[in-house]
C-alpha cells in the first residue's frame, strides 16, 4: 500500500512557500504522494495551483487531489488545467473528485448546489474528451497529446457506486475511520465494478487527519480541524475525535487499511508545521 501526506493548503492562512518546502521534504522522506484538500470559501490555498507548485518542486512523488470539488469549476477549463499539470509533472497526477456538502462554496462559484451531481457526471465526459485529444470546437484539440489521468470518486452513496463502476478508476474514501463501513463499501464497489463488465480492479484510496507532537501541538490540530469543518458542528466533532495524534495510532491505521486491501492511504495534516512531515515519516515509513 502506498502512503501519501497532505500538503497543508487547507490550513487557514498557510503560505505558498511552505507548501513548496513541504513537498520537497515529503519526497525526500520517501512518501509516495502529496495531496490537497479543496475548498472555496475559506482562507486556504487553491488545490490545483498548490499541486502545480509541488510538481515544480519535486520529480517523483505522486500528486493527488483528495478531493477536488469539481462541479465548482468550468469543465473545459479544468480539463485543460489538469492536462497541463499531468503533462508537466510526467503523468504523476491522480484526480480525486467529489461534490462536497457546503452550499457556500457553490454560491461563491455561482453554481447551482442541487445540480452538483449532474454537473459532475457531465464534466467527466468533457474531461475524457479533452484528454483524448478530440476537438471540442471545430478541428482544434485542447491538449498537446492524449493525457491519462486516473479519476477517483469520493462519497459513500449510490451515486458514488455508479460513478466508480461506470465513469471512474476507483474510490477516494473519506477521512473518518469507520473501518467496517469502509470495508463494506469497498466490497460493494468491487462487485459493481465487475457487474458493469469492467476489467482489472478499481483503485482504493482513503485518508485520515493527523497531528503529531506534544499536547499543545495536538490541541492546535484539533482547533484547526474544528474550524475547517465548523459549518457542520456534528461532523466537525467527529473529525476532531478521530484525528490521529500518536505515532502508534498512525502505524496502526496503516496496518488496518493495508489489511483491508486499500491501494493508498493519505495523511492530511491539521497543523502547518514542517516537522509534521518528519514525525509522520518516522511513524509510518
Amino acid at each position: 500500500m502506498k502512503i501519501g501526506i497532505g500538503l497543508p493548503n487547507h490550513v487557514a492562512g498557510v503560505g505558498g512557500a511552505l507548501v513548496v518546502e513541504w513537498a520537497r521534504r515529503a519526497e525526500q522522506r520517501g512518501f509516495d504522494a502529496v495531496t490537497t484538500i479543496d475548498r472555496l470559501i475559506y482562507p486556504s490555498l487553491d488545490s490545483v495551483t498548490t499541486l502545480a507548485l509541488a510538481a515544480g518542486a519535486t520529480s517523483t512523488v505522486g500528486l493527488v487531489t483528495n478531493i477536488l470539488l469539481a462541479p465548482l469549476y468550468p469543465p473545459v477549463l479544468l480539463a485543460k488545467q489538469l492536462a497541463t499539470l499531468s503533462d508537466a509533472s510526467g503523468s504523476r497526477l491522480v484526480l480525486g473528485v467529489g461534490v462536497g456538502a457546503r452550499p457556500d462554496d457553490y454560491r461563491g462559484a455561482g453554481v447551482e448546489f442541487d445540480s452538483r451531481g449532474a454537473i459532475l457526471d457531465d464534466a467527466v465526459t468533457v474531461w475524457r474528451r479533452v484528454w483524448s485529444g478530440a476537438p471540442l470546437d471545430g478541428e482544434t484539440a485542447l491538449c498537446p497529446a492524449p493525457v491519462t489521468i486516473p479519476v477517483l470518486f469520493g462519497g459513500k452513496g449510490k451515486p458514488t457506486l455508479r460513478r466508480v463502476a461506470t465513469l471512474g478508476d476507483g474510490w477516494a474514501g473519506g477521512a473518518v475511520r469507520d473501518y467496517e463501513t469502509q470495508a463494506s463499501f469497498a466490497e460493494q464497489i468491487r462487485t459493481r465494478w465487475l457487474d458493469a463488465g469492467r476489467t482489472g480492479r478499481p483503485l482504493m484510496q482513503t485518508s485520515v487527519n493527523f497531528t503529531l507532537g506534544d499536547d499543545s501541538v495536538v490541541a492546535e490540530g484539533r482547533r484547526n480541524l474544528g474550524a475547517y469543518y465548523g459549518n457542520k458542528p456534528e461532523y466537525a466533532a467527529l473529525n476532531v475525535a478521530d484525528m490521529v495524534d500518536t505515532p502508534a495510532d498512525a502505524h496502526g491505521t496503516v496496518q488496518r487499511y493495508r489489511d483491508m486491501g486499500f491501494d493508498q492511504l493519505l495523511f492530511h495534516p491539521s497543523v502547518a508545521s514542517l516537522d509534521q512531515v518528519d514525525r509522520l515519516a518516522d511513524a509510518v515509513l
